[in-house]
């Protein structure tokens, strides 16, 4: 950029600065988007979950609730006086 503003002139030299940092930016954007990992295909996890109670018809759940799978590892108790209870994987919760 100094040796266009040498060269050229002081406008010059502002607009090669512009479209260098607007590559730059739009490089460094493009990296972090295309290096981020990818957890699409994960699946859902409930690991060390608490104490789930509940009354009068709910739903107790400690664990996974999904139709693609899931894991389940040490999940707390689920109570239910007259409803659903989950300490696991399941996908009709």
């Amino acid at each position: 950029m100094g040796a266009t503003w040498v060269l050229v002139d002081l406008n010059t030299a502002g607009q090669t600065a512009s479209v260098i940092g607007c590559v730059v930016g739009i490089l460094g954007l493009l990296f972090t988007l295309l290096s981020a990992p990818r957890r699409a295909n994960a699946a859902p996890r409930a690991v060390r979950t608490g104490r789930a109670t509940t009354t009068g018809g709910g739903r107790a759940n400690t664990g996974v609730v999904s139709r693609t799978g899931g894991q389940a590892e040490d999940t707390g108790d689920a109570t239910s006086q007259g409803g659903t209870t989950n300490t696991g994987v399941t996908d009709n919760f």
